[in-house]
């Protein structure tokens, strides 16, 4: 009886995944859609402010959490500015 419960449960979950399949390929469209443009505002933000050192957006734990330079060997001269400082000085 426990071997058909588990077999039944196999079947709703590959039932479910089926059906999730679809909405779990439109995210990833969606999220490569908004780096695409994410990735167009670091070049535009970049060239504006002719910096000499490339900044991006900085994510950690997979959320934006500020502006900082792209390569690390330059972040002691050029400091994360975080997402507080930034939503603060409109």
């Amino acid at each position: 009886m426990k071997e058909i419960e588990k077999v039944s449960k196999k079947m709703k979950k590959k039932e479910l995944i089926k059906k999730l399949r679809p909405f779990w390929h439109r995210h990833l469209k969606l999220r490569e859609e908004f780096f695409i443009k994410e990735r167009k505002l670091e070049e535009e933000m970049n060239k504006k402010l002719k910096l000499d050192t490339e900044l991006e957006f900085f994510y950690c734990d997979g959320e934006c959490v500020g502006i900082g330079a792209k390569d690390y060997s330059k972040r002691k001269k050029f400091p994360l500015i975080h997402d507080s400082e930034l939503e603060n000085s409109r």
